[in-house]
């Protein structure tokens, strides 16, 4: 009857956390964005801490405020960097005519049209390929929506802006004590399994530190070849390339589908920004050019990058990391996949210090 009361008291608290975590879901995401901007933070800080002034050691508020506001400056420099590119490109896109567009790959389409109606049985004999896309791109690309869209993302990053200004306030007291968020994790199990807690939490706060440095480079780098690519072989403007540099990066976390529908989308958008103004260039040579650099991007992201990234910063064969991904987005859909591997690694460590007596325990956890 003890055995089962306290059963009982164990479901309940269970249950009352998970309730408070649900209802209080935005503090807590802003408390787990403090903590992974800590892990990446903490070598900056560590690094500050072993200047010595005056034989004195250097204040370990001022080290997290440096941290922090390189942490900004980064920030900082991507929106006004990009801020005024993107605005450009949607005034741009805004400033297409459909009718001009299509008029100006009107050869390309009648190709298209021939091909549809030779290939494909029963297609009505009036059917115009150019006719559908005016209409389809009149209802989707136009002022009206494009300034809604940008309406609408402004009112997002004020909220986000309200959201890096509690994240900001949350780092930094991460930052500038290490142990309290740990203590705080600690205060959740029993204190006869405190040690194997601690020693699981710090094995977390390494993988995953490594794992979110290596996150960002990936970006980086990302960024860096589809701008590139674009501007040399895709023969867009360097503003219009560096856009969808970044909107590949970004879209990069999304594993295995991310790539495809920045695919998708850069070659749309090259393709409205290159032929709006009637330029002189063969539409599909210019689709293949760019769809190749995005190919080739994600063939050299897939070989180098996140094999180094998955594999080795988090100790996982990249066969488990993809069955991990694809079951998080068939329970998590697109979320999922993106905190798919962080969980996982939680989920490892803490079955390695507490699970360790199952054999699929040890297999699963052998590297790490």
């Amino acid at each position: 009857m003890n055995r089962l009361a306290r059963y009982i008291i164990i479901a309940a608290g269970v249950a009352v956390v998970c309730f408070l975590a649900w209802y209080f879901s935005n503090i807590l995401i802003y408390i787990l964005i403090a903590a992974v901007l800590s892990l990446i933070g903490r070598p900056v800080v560590k690094r500050l801490d072993r200047i010595r002034i005056l034989k004195k050691q250097f204040p370990r508020a001022l080290s997290a405020t440096i941290t922090l506001m390189v942490f900004w400056t980064l920030i900082l420099l991507f929106i006004f960097v990009l801020s005024p590119l993107i605005t450009g490109l949607v005034g741009e896109l805004s400033s297409v005519k459909p009718d001009e567009l299509i008029t100006n790959i009107a050869h390309l389409l009648r190709n298209v049209e021939e091909w549809i109606a030779k290939t494909i049985p029963g297609v009505h004999p009036g059917f115009s390929l150019q006719k559908a896309l005016i209409a389809w791109f009149s209802n989707f690309v136009n002022e009206s929506m494009l300034l809604n869209i940008f309406g609408s993302v402004t009112n997002m990053l004020i909220s986000i802006g309200t959201g890096m200004f509690v994240v900001t306030f949350i780092t930094f007291f991460f930052l500038k004590e290490d142990h309290l968020f740990s203590g705080g994790v600690m205060a959740l199990f029993p204190q006869k399994y405190e040690e194997h807690a601690r020693h699981a939490f710090h094995s977390v706060s390494t993988l995953l530190g490594r794992y979110f440095i290596g996150i960002f480079i990936d970006i980086f780098c990302i960024m860096t070849f589809v701008t590139l690519g674009q501007t040399f072989a895709g023969g867009l403007p360097f503003a219009t390339a560096l856009v969808l540099g970044f909107i590949a990066g970004i879209l990069n976390l999304v594993p295995y589908i991310g790539p495809l529908v920045s695919m998708v989308l850069g070659c749309g958008i090259g393709l409205i920004v290159t032929h709006s103004a009637g330029a002189d260039a063969n539409v599909l040579l210019q689709l293949l050019k760019m769809a190749l650099v995005y190919i080739g991007t994600n063939i050299i992201d897939s070989s180098f990058f996140q094999p180094y990234i998955y594999s080795n910063s988090i100790k996982a064969h990249p066969l488990e990391i993809f069955l991990v991904i694809i079951t998080a987005g068939s329970i998590g859909g697109i979320f999922g996949m993106i905190v798919a591997i962080p969980t996982y690694t939680v989920v490892r460590v803490f079955a390695k210090e507490f699970f360790n007596h199952f054999r699929v325990v040890q297999k699963l956890t052998e590297k790490i």
